[in-house]
Parts: structure tokens; sequence; C-alpha cells
């Protein structure tokens, strides 16, 4: 059988015959791997960079953690751009992939901001009148219905593939859940220093919870490219000779 999205090769983890245990042993090695290069990281950015506070390396807009994070999104695209190319057995899921990546990259550079001068993550622009209608209808024709496509390709060729996956305990179907709890998390705790601080009259928690989401997010781009990198490896033409 050959190796590809869904699957590796005999010498690395199988998908289609891990234990429970295993697959729960994989994840949280990703995990512990990304929290860890992170940590590092963002020490090193501190030393180096010598900004004044923890607040301007992870919290600020634009900041060390941010750039990274977003770094770490592109290189990702990049590699699954490579693995769809060479491998046309799961060539739609490596380019559903790749999309998303350079959509997580660009929105961790909130391109959607300095682009059009908007946010595009409050829905109530999009009935807003005082943006421009073509640019409402760009954007919801250019990005919005796009990303929907995309999200339920990916989620059917999935889902197609779920109940066997689920059956053989394979180690992806805890990866994306763990990876989901983790995006959840990031998109929770953005909202809560966004609008709730706010009313709630705690300005001052604000520095901390984006700080938290920023990291939350760097965690996140490691955790991905740690999950994917056997899957890579296994697309790879000189790696799949060699098996």
């Amino acid at each position: 059988m050959r190796p590809g999205f869904l699957q590796m090769p005999s010498d690395k983890p199988s998908l289609l015959g891990d234990t429970r245990q295993r697959q729960a042993q994989l994840c949280w090695r990703n995990l512990v791997e990304a929290l860890f290069f992170c940590l590092t990281v963002t020490l090193l950015a501190k030393w180096s960079t010598n900004l004044p506070a923890w607040g301007d390396v992870i919290a600020s807009e634009n900041g060390p953690v941010e750039m990274m994070s977003a770094g770490v999104w592109f290189v990702a695209m990049v590699w699954c751009l490579t693995a769809g190319l060479s491998h046309s057995h799961h060539r739609i899921e490596w380019l559903g992939l790749t999309a998303l990546c350079l959509l997580f990259g660009l929105r961790e550079l909130d391109a959607h901001v300095w682009a059009t001068g908007w946010n595009f993550d409050k829905f109530a622009n999009y009935w807003n009148p005082s943006f421009p209608l073509w640019e409402r209808l760009l954007v919801i024709g250019g990005m919005i219905i796009p990303v929907t496509v995309i999200g339920i390709v990916l989620c059917s060729r999935i889902w197609s593939r779920l109940a066997a996956a689920w059956n053989s305990r394979a180690p992806w179907i805890g990866q994306l859940t763990l990876g989901g709890i983790m995006l959840s998390f990031c998109v929770v705790v953005d909202k809560v220093h966004g609008y709730y601080l706010p009313i709630l009259g705690l300005e001052d928690a604000q520095l901390f919870f984006m700080g938290l989401e920023e990291f939350g997010e760097y965690v996140l781009g490691i955790y991905t490219v740690s999950a994917l990198w056997p899957y890579w490896q296994a697309t790879l033409p000189f790696h799949q000779a060699d098996s």
C-alpha cells in the first residue's frame, strides 16, 4: 500500500494498527515537543531582542512570537504544497491543507486588516454601510466562499475515512482532535480579551490574555508541524524509494 496522507510506511507509526495507548502517546509527545520548542525559542527571542518586557515579546502585534508563528504556517504551507504536487494519491488533502496553512499565516500577520483597513473577523462589518459594498462582496467571494468550499472538501475526505481510522485507533484521529481543541482555545481567548474583558471592566487583564492567545497560536503551529512531519516524510520520493 502506498504511503500518503492517511498512512505511512512500516518504519513510521502505522495508522492501521495502533492501539489507543499509542494514539494518546503520539498526541502528548507532539504537544510536549511543541511546548518545549516554543518556550525555548521565546526565551531566546527575549534574550536576543532586548525588548523591555515579556508582553513586547509575546503579546505585541508584529512581535517576535507573532512573526515566528506566521513563519511556521508559511513553512508548513510550502511542505504541504510539495507533498501535494509529489503525491497524487492524496493531492486534494494536501492542497487543502496548503490553503489552510496559508490562511493561518496571513491571519497571524493580520493581512486582512492592512490590506483593506477593516477586520474580516467581525461579522458585523459585512453589513456595515461604512464599508464599500464592493469590498464586502469581494471578501465574501474571494475569501469566505473559497475557505468554506475548502473546509467542506477536506471534511468530506476525512469523514469518508473516519470510521476505519477510529476502529483501527489511527493516531491522526487523536492528533486532529487535540489540534481542534487547541484552535478552539485560541479562538475563545481571542474573543475574551477582545470583547468581554472591556465589557467587564477588566482591561488590566487584557495583556495576559493577548499573550496567552499569541503563545497558544504559536504552539498550535509547531504542534501541527510536529504531527504532520512523518506524513510529509512519507511523501518524499527518496523516502519512498528507501522504504
